[in-house]
């Protein structure tokens, strides 16, 4: 091989700048968020800021074949404390594992980062196609393992972002928009199962787009039963599976007037913080909702909402215009790598950091339902800050060292 041809050896500085500026902003805002506050949370968040570097580091310093070679086990390995979760906390709210020094993780954050290197491997010598459905046999037993576990704890947010992150890897590995959206008709008649009209049109859209493009009788009735199966189950789920807290926040995002003292109050409060701060925004430290404690989870899930009435719109469009480059570089090192298995990961990576940064402002500007699901570098939290840097770190060192695997 010529020395032109070798891959480029080198970190991404573009990449590490930007999650760089992104980390200080959330360090600021989360000081802000707790400012005159007793639990000087931005101090927690500094120590596993601190943390998570040296975990992007470490994942940086890891023989690249590693990650591929043990991507099966580590998967296994998540597995054990999510059953811990689900056997030894049943009927608990608990989401974590209390260790010593007073840190709690979060078993679906590290199940996120072995689902990622496992499914990567996976469709790494697998190309996936609805038109031969055994490529998606091991595939989707890989996905849903993970998620029925953590969807028990119950974390529906985080299992929804195990949907994002495998929905993309699909996409990448062969899958047509026709056939995501043959997949995903399920769960779009979860969501229209209680419009009956909707739900009507679904199936009109649905049988519409399979006539068009002559899929087979087999798939077509399969499809449709399964879309039956998906819409009645829906029912159940929200009769006997829901907790009451989830279906008020499904209830209030409809409507979050029905409850603005209760389950209503958080997203009003974030709207009316968003709007306050108009173009500039009222200042760095210098925000009412938050100072005075009316915006709940202000240090976490409402981050961004602190971030709006201190610097504005214009505040809002620069963090958003800083995930978007970060995006741009994960997936150009997905394009530009020849290796599969780095591709994937990057790309498997662009669809979990999406779906936070879309699911999270969404959330706050009443947009969708309050799922308690953090923004990425922003939010306060250990586990999740960690999680990211180590799939930062894993990135990083495919794309420097790993381009033959």
């Amino acid at each position: 091989m010529n020395r032109t041809d070798k891959p480029e050896r080198k970190l991404d500085w573009l990449l590490l700048a930007t999650v760089g500026v992104l980390l200080a902003i959330g360090l600021l805002i989360v000081y802000s968020a707790s400012f005159g506050a007793s639990g000087h949370h931005w101090q927690k968040q500094a120590l596993f800021a601190g943390m998570a570097l040296v975990a992007m580091a470490g994942m940086y310093l890891v023989p690249p074949r590693f990650f591929y070679a043990a991507a099966y086990p580590l998967y296994l390995l998540s597995l054990v404390p999510l059953l811990y979760i689900i056997v030894f906390r049943a009927n608990s709210v608990v989401r974590w594992i209390a260790l010593p020094g007073g840190f709690n993780l979060q078993p679906s954050e590290l199940a996120k980062v072995a689902l990622l290197l496992a499914m990567a491997r996976l469709l790494s010598f697998q190309p996936v196609s609805l038109a031969r459905p055994r490529t998606l046999l091991a595939p989707t037993a890989l996905f849903v393992v993970p998620f029925v576990l953590v969807l028990k704890e119950p974390n529906l947010s985080t299992a929804l972002s195990f949907v994002a992150m495998t929905g993309m890897m699909f996409f990448f590995s062969g899958l047509s928009i026709r056939e995501i959206f043959f997949l995903i008709s399920p769960v779009l008649s979860v969501a229209l199962t209680f419009n009956r009209v909707a739900w009507a049109l679904l199936f009109i859209i649905l049988i519409g787009v399979m006539w068009w493009t002559r899929t087979r009788l087999k798939i077509l009735v399969l499809l449709i039963l399964i879309n039956i199966a998906a819409g009645y189950g829906a029912i159940f789920v929200w009769n006997k599976v829901l907790y009451a807290h989830q279906r008020d926040r499904i209830l209030t995002f409809i409507e979050p007037q029905r409850d603005p003292q209760g389950a209503g109050y958080q997203v009003l409060q974030s709207k009316v913080a968003i709007g306050s701060g108009k173009l500039l925004g009222k200042g760095y430290l210098h925000s009412t909702q938050s100072n005075l404690n009316f915006l709940p989870e202000q240090h976490t899930d409402f981050i961004f909402s602190v971030l709006g009435e201190q610097f504005g719109f214009l505040g809002c469009i620069a963090t958003l215009g800083l995930y978007l480059f970060l995006l741009h570089r994960i997936l150009r090192i997905g394009m530009d790598t020849r290796s599969r298995f780095t591709a994937l990961t990057a790309v498997g990576l662009a669809g979990i950091f999406s779906f936070h940064v879309l699911v999270n402002i969404s959330m706050t500007v009443g947009m969708m339902p309050v799922t308690g699901l953090p923004l990425p570098f922003l939010s306060y939290g250990g586990s999740f800050l960690i999680s990211c840097f180590m799939m930062l770190g894993i990135l990083m060192n495919l794309k420097a060292h790993g381009e033959y695997l």
